[in-house]
C-alpha cells in the first residue's frame, strides 16, 4: 500500500495566491486546502504536515495583523504537527507560548509543535506524533531543527533555550520507535537543509522533509549514513510547491520497499480552486489591512532594487534566494541605515549595515513611481529597533570576514550571509585565502580603514547584537538603542531621497594576484569575482585591469548556476557573480631598479566605474633581476674563503610554476626555491651549487639594519663567511604567520594605526616602498646610500615567517651568504671557521710544548 505525505515548509505568511508574468507562483493556502482535501477524499492513507517558519518575515496583509490570518488558515488544513522554525520564535519564547495557549491577542494554534532536540519549552514543544493512515500503517513523524537558530535570531529571542545536534536526536528516536514497535514507518521533519542531511539519516529513518533554505529539493531513493536508501523532499517556500513523500509500505513483509518524492508546482495546485473556510480568513484579512498598506510613503522612484538570486538546477532564480551577494536593495538599505542613525551627539553614524536576511522582498515601485507602506513592509518585516555600536576597526575587519560561515551545522544554513554596507565603504577580499585572512583592503571615506580607531556602526539590533553569527560587532559591547523602527526610518530616507537608483558600482570586489613576486614581462593571472549584482542594470560585460602601466579588458562571465551554492565550494552563493580572469604582462621598469623588487598598483574598472582603486594598496610586485646590493670589502674577507658565485640567486626570489605565474603555497608563505638568477626563472646555473656554508633559505626572516664590519661597495666581490656581523638593536621581531587572526592581519589598505596605508607591516613599521619599490630603512636606523646596510625583506616575505621565524633564522644562519638582501643574521655563519681556529692553536700549542721539553732533555 502507499502513503502520500503531503508538506509545506516556510510559508511565511504568504496565504494569497501570486503570479507573475501570468503564471501562478504561489497558489494561496485556499487552493492547498482545496487540493488537500481532494486528495484525502480519494484517499485515508494520505497526511500532511508543515516544516517550520509558518509565520515571521510576513508580506503585509498577514504581518500587519500579527500574522494571526496565517495561523487562522494553517489551522484548516489540518496538519498532523509542525516542526518549529526559527521565525516562529522571532518575538521571543513568550510570544511563541500566547499563540499555542490563544492569549495575549494572537489566535490559537490548533496543531502541535515539534522540537525533539531542543530543551527547556516544556509543554509547548513536543518530540513526535504517531500518525496512523486509514490502512493502519503506524507513521512516526520526529521533528527538529537545526542547531543554528540562535545564530539566527536576537540573542533574547531564545533565552533559556538549548539547541542539540538534531542528527543523533533523530537517528536514535527513529530506532527505539521501531525496536519498540510503535512505529511501522519513521520520517525525520527537520528544519534546515534537506540536501546536507539526508545523507547522515541512518537505517531506521524511512524519509525526510526539510526546510529553511527556501530551496525545493527531491531526493528519490538516496543513500543515508549506512547506505540504507530513502527519500528526501523540501517544498520550498510559500506556497510555490506542494511536496509529497510517497512511501509504498509493504504489509506482510513490514517494510518500507520504495519511496518517491514529489514536488506539486503552484499552477497544478491552483487549479483545484479554494476552499471557502480559508477564502473567507484571508479576504477579511486583505480588507484589514488594506487602508494602511495602500499609503504612499515615497514617490519618484523609476527603478527597481532588488535581493540576490542564483540557478539552481538549471532552473530560473528564485527571487532573494541568494544572502551570499551584494545587492542593490541590501546598499539601498544600507546607506539609509548610514543616513538616519544617529549618536547621541546627533552624529550621523560612521558605517551603515545590514544583514541580508533582514530583506524579505524586493523593492518595485509602480508604474506612476510610488512607493507604498505595504511594499516597505515587505521589504523589512521584522519591525526591528534601530541603534549604533562603537567598535575599532579591527572589529570591524573581523565582521566582514565573518560573512563566510564555515560550519553549515552550526553557523547558518548558508555558506555566506553578504552585509550590504553603505556606499562609503568599500573592500576587497581574495576567496584562495583561509577563512580568517580574506580582507585584502578596506576604505571607509576614500581612506584605508585604520585598526585602532573607533567607529560607530548603526544597523538593526538584531545584526548588533550578533545576530547571524556576526559577534565581531559585539566587540564594544550593547548597542545603543534609538527608539526607531528599521521601517519608518527607512520610509523616511526614501521621502527624503526621491528618484534614488540603484549603484552601479559594487562595493566589494574578489582579487586574487600572485602571491610571491613575479619576472618583469611575466604575464599573470588576476582572478576576480563579484564584478556584477546578479539583478538589474549593473551587470557588466567586461572589466578593465591595470597593473601599473600595463593594462587589459577581458570578457565578464555572469551566468547564475551555481552547483555548489549550498556548500563550501560555493561561487555563486559566496558573492561570486561577475567573475573574469585578466592576463597582464607586467611592465616593472627594472631596467631602471636593477635588483631591487618594484611593487606595481592594481586598479579595477568595470563597465560602470572604477570598483578597485589605487586607494585600496593592492599590488603586484615584481623582483628585478641583475645585482644592485652593497657586498662587505675584500679587507674583510678571510684569506682564501670562497666568495658565492655570481649566478646564485638571491634567497627569496619567486619560485615559478609551469606557465611562468607565481606559484602560491597552500597557506600563502613563501615556497622553498631553487637557487639562480630571477631572471632566469629560478632555475640554478652551472656554477650556482651552494657550498655547505652558503645554501639560501627560501625561509624569510626577521627584518633588521644589519652592519657588515667591512665597508660595503656596490659591486664589490661577495664578503666571506668570517667577516663579522652585527644585528642592529633594532632588528624587528618575527611576523605573525599567514593563519592570524582577522584582527591581526594587517591587509593593504588598511591602516594599522593613523600612519596611513599599510604595505602588510605591523603597527609602527616604517617600510614603504619608495618610488623604486626600495624599502626604506627602520626608524631609528637611517643610513646614507652607500654605506652598506643590508635592505630589509619584504613585507610579504617577513609575514610567512610565522611565529617561529626567529628559530628558522637562528637554525638556517649557516646556510646564508653575507652579501644576501633582506635578511638578518646572527654570526653562526663565523662558527666552523672560528672552531678550526681553535684547533690549529691547539695544535700549534702542541707542537711548541714538545720542541720546549725536547731541547730541555737536550
Amino acid at each position: 500500500m502507499t502513503l502520500d505525505l503531503y508538506n509545506l515548509t516556510d510559508v511565511h505568511g504568504h496565504i494569497e495566491k501570486a503570479s507573475k508574468n501570468g503564471a501562478v507562483t504561489e497558489s494561496g493556502v485556499s487552493a492547498v486546502g482545496c487540493y488537500l482535501d481532494r486528495a484525502r477524499s480519494a484517499s485515508g492513507d494520505s497526511s500532511f504536515t508543515l516544516l517550520g517558519d509558518n509565520i515571521g518575515a510576513s508580506p503585509f496583509t498577514s504581518g500587519s495583523l500579527q500574522d494571526n490570518p496565517t495561523i487562522a488558515a494553517l489551522n484548516e488544513l489540518k496538519p498532523v504537527a509542525s516542526t518549529i522554525g526559527n521565525h516562529e520564535l522571532d518575538l521571543g519564547v513568550d510570544v511563541f507560548k500566547h499563540r499555542i495557549d490563544g492569549t495575549g491577542g494572537y489566535t490559537k494554534v490548533g496543531f502541535p509543535y515539534l522540537g525533539a532536540n531542543v530543551d527547556g519549552m516544556g509543554r509547548y514543544l513536543g518530540d513526535k506524533v504517531i500518525w496512523t493512515s486509514a490502512s493502519g500503517v503506524r507513521v512516526a513523524f520526529i521533528g527538529a531543527i537545526a542547531g543554528d537558530v540562535p545564530y539566527k535570531l536576537s540573542p533574547g529571542a531564545t533565552a533559556g533555550l538549548t539547541f542539540n545536534d538534531p542528527i543523533p536526536k533523530i537517528n536514535t528516536m527513529a530506532k527505539e520507535l521501531k525496536d519498540s514497535g510503535q512505529a511501522d514507518v519513521v520520517i525525520a521533519m527537520l528544519d534546515d537543509d534537506v540536501k546536507n542531511n539526508y545523507p547522515k539519516m541512518g537505517p531506521s529513518v524511512d524519509g525526510i522533509m526539510g526546510g529553511d533554505t527556501h530551496v525545493p529539493y527531491k531526493f528519490s531513493m538516496v543513500d543515508g549514513a549506512r547506505g540504507n536508501k530513502l527519500s528526501a523532499i523540501a517544498s520550498g517556500s510559500y506556497t510555490d510547491n506542494l511536496g509529497n513523500l510517497q512511501i509504498t509500505y509493504d504489509k506482510a513483509a513490514k517494510k518500507v520497499v520504495r519511496s518517491e518524492a514529489k514536488l506539486i508546482p503552484a499552477s497544478e495546485v491552483a487549479q483545484c480552486g479554494e476552499k471557502q473556510s480559508i477564502k473567507q480568513i484571508v479576504d477579511k484579512a486583505v480588507e484589514d489591512s488594506k487602508a494602511a498598506g495602500d499609503k504612499v510613503v515615497a514617490t519618484g522612484y523609476g527603478s527597481a532594487f532588488s535581493r540576490g538570486v542564483f540557478s539552481s538546477n538549471g532552473e530560473a532564480p528564485d527571487p532573494g534566494s541568494n544572502r551570499g551577494i551584494e545587492s542593490s536593495l541590501g546598499d539601498l538599505a544600507a546607506d539609509s541605515l548610514q543616513g538616519t542613525v544617529t549618536t547621541k551627539e546627533g552624529k550621523p553614524v560612521d558605517i551603515g549595515a545590514i544583514n541580508a536576511g533582514g530583506l524579505r522582498a524586493d523593492l518595485v515601485p509602480s508604474a506612476n513611481g510610488d512607493i507604498t507602506y505595504r511594499q516597505t513592509f515587505a521589504v523589512q518585516p521584522f519591525s526591528n529597533q534601530l541603534g549604533y555600536v562603537t567598535i575599532t576597526g579591527a572589529d570591524f575587519k573581523k565582521a566582514l570576514e565573518q560573512q563566510w560561515k564555515t560550519n553549515l551545522n552550526t553557523q547558518n544554513s548558508r555558506p555566506m550571509l553578504k552585509l550590504g554596507l553603505s556606499r562609503n565603504v568599500k573592500y576587497t577580499f581574495d576567496p584562495a585565502k583561509p577563512y580568517g585572512n580574506r580582507i585584502t583592503s578596506v576604505t571607509v571615506n576614500g581612506k584605508p580603514l585604520d585598526l585602532k580607531r573607533k567607529y560607530t556602526v548603526g544597523s538593526v539590533t538584531f545584526l548588533l547584537s550578533g545576530g547571524d553569527s556576526f559577534d565581531a560587532l559585539t566587540a564594544g559591547g550593547a548597542p545603543v538603542i534609538t527608539d526607531n523602527l528599521d521601517r519608518d526610518k527607512f520610509n523616511s530616507y526614501l521621502a527624503a531621497n526621491p528618484g534614488l537608483k540603484p549603484r552601479a558600482a559594487k562595493s566589494s570586489i574578489g582579487v586574487t594576484l600572485p602571491s610571491e613576486p613575479v619576472k618583469d614581462g611575466q604575464t599573470i593571472d588576476v582572478s576576480l569575482r563579484g564584478l556584477s549584482f546578479s539583478e538589474g542594470p549593473s551587470v557588466t560585460k567586461n572589466v578593465k585591469v591595470n597593473v601599473g602601466e600595463a593594462s587589459t579588458t577581458s570578457p565578464v562571465d555572469n551566468s547564475l548556476a551555481d552547483p555548489d551554492a549550498n556548500n563550501e565550494k560555493a561561487t555563486i552563493t559566496a558573492d561570486g557573480a561577475g567573475r573574469a580572469v585578466a592576463k597582464v604582462k607586467v611592465d616593472g621598469k627594472c631596467a631602471a631598479n636593477p635588483g631591487k623588487q618594484i611593487k606595481l598598483p592594481v586598479t579595477v574598472r568595470t563597465d560602470f566605474a572604477e570598483v578597485v582603486g589605487a586607494e585600496q594598496g593592492l599590488t603586484v610586485t615584481v623582483a628585478c633581476g641583475g645585482s644592485a646590493q652593497p657586498t662587505a670589502s675584500p679587507s674583510s674577507a678571510a684569506p682564501g674563503a670562497p666568495s658565492t658565485p655570481p649566478s646564485t640567486a638571491a634567497p627569496g626570489a619567486p619560485s615559478t610554476s609551469p606557465s611562468g605565474t607565481a606559484a602560491p603555497t597552500a597557506t600563502g608563505s613563501a615556497k622553498p626555491t631553487p637557487s639562480g638568477n630571477p631572471s632566469d626563472g629560478g632555475k640554478p646555473s652551472a656554477s650556482s651549487k651552494p657550498s655547505s656554508t652558503s645554501a639560501p633559505s627560501a625561509t624569510a626572516k626577521p627584518s633588521g639594519t644589519v652592519k657588515p664590519s667591512g665597508t660595503a661597495k656596490p659591486g664589490g666581490p661577495t664578503a666571506s663567511p668570517s667577516a663579522t656581523v652585527k644585528p642592529s638593536a633594532t632588528a624587528e621581531a618575527p611576523r605573525p604567520s599567514g593563519n592570524a587572526s582577522p584582527s591581526s592581519a594587517l591587509p593593504s589598505a588598511v591602516d594599522p594605526g593613523g600612519n596611513g596605508p599599510s604595505d602588510g607591516n605591523r603597527p609602527g613599521d616604517d617600510l614603504r616602498p619608495s618610488s623604486t619599490g626600495d624599502p626604506g630603512p627602520a626608524k631609528g636606523n637611517a643610513r646614507k646610500r652607500g654605506e652598506g646596510s643590508v635592505p630589509h625583506a619584504s613585507a610579504a616575505s617577513r609575514n610567512a615567517d610565522g611565529p617561529d621565524a626567529d628559530v628558522k633564522a637562528k637554525s638556517t644562519a649557516s646556510k646564508r651568504n653575507l652579501h644576501t638582501p633582506g635578511l638578518a643574521y646572527t654570526g653562526a655563519e663565523s662558527l666552523p671557521l672560528l672552531i678550526a681556529a681553535l684547533v690549529l692553536l691547539s695544535l700549534g700549542g702542541l707542537l711548541v710544548a714538545r720542541r720546549r721539553a725536547a731541547r730541555e732533555d737536550n
